[in-house]
């Protein structure tokens, strides 16, 4: 039995936000494994990126553990979520394995500790890839000020207005209030900006994720990130209901990078997130129109030689390296 399938077993017998505090402490005693395969290179707005591959928002929620990591071998980091003032989330229990769909469901409700702390936690450390933070609140005044004290911290922002855990920011994603605060971002935008959206349900639901969209592409902004998790009824958790994460969301990735793509400008960027746990996953993401991919779920249920494995897996599949091109810009 190998270490880390020994840590697993031992973790997976500990309550689900428990087991991923310990996993983040553990990773500081990991060496460096991190890939170097030129091939799997990637421009993108972020700047040159080593892969194409960046860890998705929740997984670092304090922005406290990025130097480790980073020695996992993602191309780029997404810490926070992260509001204004501290969040306690919600009552617990708010996350659930589901071990046969290797799959979470969580009603964490943003929990993190405020936006100064979160920028003492980033600014004290020293991690050569990108980190983009990920910002929300439940005022247009509150993201504005979240904006505009992280852009010089940071890469990149991506604004999470999507969360099936916090119902409050549906108020933030109707047509005229999501305007309002698109428009005064752009006012203040420094650094390269993404709208993580809503997953795909069916057509109709997500013409209105696509109408927010082109009015992000259209005020200038860089991308989107699609998609986040998807509400489904839960009864072990407190609240009742959670965001579903895992494999049976990679569908619905694919749908809403397809969707997203016939609407906006080529330039504009998707960060393809929801499902993806295979190097085939990615180029089946990319060659849809993705520019990055991002990964939560799959960390969790192979640990710290995921990026390895995938990125070896890329590293084969680049005998064909026109598929990726096209879109990821991989040199």
């Amino acid at each position: 039995m190998s270490l880390y399938t020994l840590a697993r077993t031992l973790l997976f017998r500990i309550e689900p936000e428990r087991a991923h505090a310990i996993g983040l402490k553990l990773l500081r005693f990991l060496g460096n494994m991190r890939v170097d395969e030129p091939s799997l290179r990637a421009e993108t707005s972020l700047g040159d990126l080593d892969n194409v591959i960046g860890l998705a928002a929740g997984y670092d929620k304090t922005g406290e553990y990025l130097e480790s990591l980073e020695k996992l071998g993602f191309g780029y980091l997404v810490a926070g979520t992260v509001t204004m003032s501290p969040w306690p989330g919600h009552p617990k229990p708010r996350i659930i394995r589901d071990s046969g769909q290797r799959a979470l469901v969580n009603a964490l409700g943003f929990p993190n500790p405020g936006l100064d702390q979160f920028i003492r936690n980033i600014s004290s450390q020293r991690v050569s890839v990108p980190v983009v933070a990920s910002i929300s609140g439940q005022t247009i005044r509150d993201i504005i000020e979240c904006y505009k004290k992280l852009q010089p911290r940071v890469s990149g922002i991506e604004l999470n207005l999507s969360s099936p855990n916090t119902p409050k920011l549906r108020d933030l994603r109707e047509p005229e209030a999501f305007k309002e605060l698109a428009t005064e971002m752009a006012s203040h935008k420094r650094k390269p900006t993404y709208l993580k959206v809503l997953p795909y349900r069916d057509r109709s639901q997500f013409v209105e994720v696509l109408q927010l969209v082109k009015t992000w592409s259209e005020l200038g902004f860089e991308g989107a990130t699609a998609s986040n998790t998807l509400l489904i009824d839960e009864s072990r958790l407190a609240t009742g209901t959670g965001g579903l994460s895992g494999p049976p969301l990679f569908p619905r990735t694919v749908e809403a990078i397809r969707a997203i793509r016939n609407v906006v400008p080529i330039s504009f960027e998707i960060n393809a997130v929801g499902g993806i746990s295979s190097g085939k996953d990615v180029v089946a993401a990319l060659k849809e129109g993705a520019t990055t991919v991002q990964i939560f779920t799959a960390v969790v249920f192979d640990g710290p030689t995921l990026m390895h494995r995938i990125l070896r897996e890329l590293s084969k599949l680049m005998s064909t390296p026109a598929t990726l091109v096209q879109h990821a810009k991989i040199s």
